[in-house]
C-alpha cells in the first residue's frame, strides 16, 4: 500500500490522508476504479497517492488564478459522478482517470515518473472559465505544470477523453525534454507529439467505452478532431510535406508527422484502422506496431529533437533513435525511413543548426497573495542535453527556487511589486535569462 499523502485545502494547510479505491462513473470512460485519498475529516478527495499526488480541482467555471486555487474535488461516499455529460463530478472522474492512465503509460513503457520525471503528479483543473456555446477548452499551462479543461459546451462534452488529456499532459513532457517551440515545423512536431502519445495512451488503457483508435478527441462532439491515417479528412490538416510550408497552424502541420507515425506503426494502405495513402507515389510501408514506434518517438523526443527541429530534423532524430534501439540496419530503422518518405520527407531539406544556449521559456507577470502557496515551474530545455542550473534574483520574500528542478515554491510574506530575474546556465557556461514582475497583494 502506498504511503499516505497530504491533501491541500483552499488555505494550503495539509491534512493527513489515507489512500483507498473509489468507483467513478465517467461520461467518456464509463465505470472505472480510481485511486483516491480520504481526509481526516472523512471526505474522499481526488488526490492519487499512487501517482505522486496527482489531483483534480474543479473551478466551477472560474478562471485559473493560481496553483493553489480551490481544493481537490471531494465526495462523501466514494462513488463519483453519474455518467452524464453535464455533471461536474462526472467530468472530474474522466479527467482524473485519463491523467492516471497517462501517468501509467509513461511509467510502464518509458520509465518516466511524471511530467518532469521527478515523481510529482500534476494538477488538473476542470470546469475552467465560463460555460458557453463555443468550442470546449483544453490547455497545458507550463508555468504551473497543470492541465486546464473547460466545461461541456453546447453539444460538445468536456475534453476529458483519454487521448485529449494525454495530449495536454504530453505538452508538459515535450517542454521538459526537446522543448519544441510552438511555431513553424517545430510547432507541428510539438502538436503531433501530443497526438501520438495521446493515441498510445488510449491503446494502453484499452477502455471498453473509449476503444483505441487513431483519431483524436472523437468522443467530444461525435466526430474526430483529427485523423492520423489520412489527416486531410478533417479538411484542414496536411498529410504530405512539400517545400515552403511556412508559418501554418501547428495542428495543420502536425498532420504530416501524425501520418508518419501511423504508417510507422500500422503501415500504409487500408487496414481496420483506416486508409493511409503514401505521398508522391512512394512505396508502400509495412508497420512495426505501436510499441516499437512509441519507443522510437520517445527516444527521439528525449535524446535528439531540439527546440527548432524541422521535419528533416525529426527524420534524422527518429533514425538515430531506431538505430540506438534496434540497430542501424534493422527493419525498424528501414521502416522509419520508409514512413518518412511516404509523407514526402526524404531528408533533403536542410536541418537548421541546433541552438547552443538553454533558453528559458516565456514567463508571464505573476500576481500572488501574501500567505498563498506558490508553485511556479521554469522550463529551459538544453539542446545539447546538458544539465542546467537555475538561479534567481529579486524573488518575493518567502519564495525559494530549486536550482536543479527550476521550481519556485513557498508562500510570499511581504506585499509589494518585485523585479525578478531568472537565469539558466548549462555546464559549458552558456546562459540566458528572463525578467518579469511579481506582484504580491494583501490577503
Amino acid at each position: 500500500m502506498a504511503a499516505a499523502v497530504a491533501a491541500l485545502g483552499t488555505t494550503g494547510m495539509a491534512q493527513a490522508a489515507t489512500p483507498c479505491t473509489g468507483l467513478g462513473h465517467g461520461y467518456h470512460n464509463g465505470d472505472v476504479k480510481i485511486s483516491v485519498s480520504r481526509n481526516a475529516d472523512g471526505d474522499f478527495v481526488l488526490v492519487d497517492p499512487e501517482r505522486g499526488g496527482l489531483q483534480v480541482r474543479n473551478l466551477a467555471n472560474d478562471y485559473l488564478q493560481g496553483w493553489d486555487q480551490g481544493r481537490p474535488s471531494s465526495d462523501s461516499d466514494n462513488v463519483w459522478g453519474n455518467g452524464t455529460k453535464d455533471d461536474r463530478q462526472t467530468g472530474d472522474v474522466d479527467a482524473y482517470y485519463a491523467a492516471a492512465q497517462t501517468w501509467d503509460y509513461f511509467l510502464k513503457k518509458h520509465g518516466r515518473r511524471g511530467i518532469n520525471d521527478d515523481g510529482v503528479g500534476p494538477r488538473v483543473f476542470t470546469d475552467v472559465g465560463p460555460a458557453d456555446e463555443g468550442e470546449p477548452y483544453g490547455q497545458y499551462d507550463s508555468e504551473c505544470g497543470c492541465m486546464l479543461l473547460g466545461s461541456a459546451a453546447g453539444d460538445s462534452a468536456a475534453l476529458g477523453t483519454l487521448d485529449v488529456v494525454a495530449h495536454e499532459m504530453t505538452h508538459g513532457i515535450t517542454g521538459m525534454t526537446a522543448g519544441l517551440v510552438t511555431h513553424g515545423e517545430a510547432g507541428g512536431l510539438n502538436e503531433s507529439t501530443s497526438d501520438i502519445f495521446g493515441t498510445l495512451v488510449e491503446f494502453s488503457a484499452n477502455n471498453a467505452k473509449d476503444r483505441p483508435d487513431y483519431t483524436i478527441g472523437e468522443g467530444v462532439s461525435g466526430k474526430p478532431m483529427r485523423y492520423m491515417d489520412d489527416p486531410t479528412k478533417d479538411g484542414v490538416s496536411l498529410g504530405c510535406w512539400t517545400p515552403g510550408l511556412g508559418e501554418r497552424d501547428n495542428h495543420e502541420l502536425a498532420g504530416i508527422s501524425n501520418k508518419f507515425f501511423y504508417q510507422l506503426a500500422v503501415g500504409s494502405g487500408k487496414s481496420k484502422w483506416g486508409d493511409s495513402p503514401t505521398c508522391g507515389g512512394a512505396p508502400a510501408v509495412t508497420g512495426i506496431g505501436n510499441d516499437k514506434a512509441g519507443k522510437i518517438w520517445y527516444r527521439a523526443l528525449t535524446r535528439y529533437l531540439v527546440p527548432n527541429s524541422n521535419f528533416s530534423g525529426a527524420r534524422a532524430a527518429t533514425l538515430s533513435a531506431a538505430a540506438d534501439l534496434y540497430g542501424k540496419q534493422s527493419t525498424e530503422a528501414e521502416t522509419v525511413a520508409a514512413a518518412w518518405l511516404a509523407v514526402g520527407v526524404d531528408g533533403s531539406d536542410p536541418v537548421p543548426p541546433a541552438p547552443q544556449v538553454p533558453t528559458l521559456k516565456f514567463i508571464t507577470t505573476q500576481r500572488s497573495t501574501v500567505g498563498a502557496e506558490i508553485r511556479l515551474r521554469l522550463q529551459a530545455p538544453d539542446p545539447q542535453r546538458q544539465r542546467v542550473t537555475f538561479t534567481a534574483t529579486g524573488l518575493p520574500p518567502g519564495l525559494t527556487l530549486n536550482k536543479t528542478t527550476g521550481v519556485v515554491t513557498g508562500r510570499p510574506t511581504q506585499q509589494g511589486t518585485f523585479a525578478v530575474t531568472f537565469t539558466v546556465a548549462d555546464t559549458d557556461g552558456n546562459a540566458s535569462n528572463r525578467q518579469m514582475s511579481w506582484e504580491v497583494v494583501p490577503r
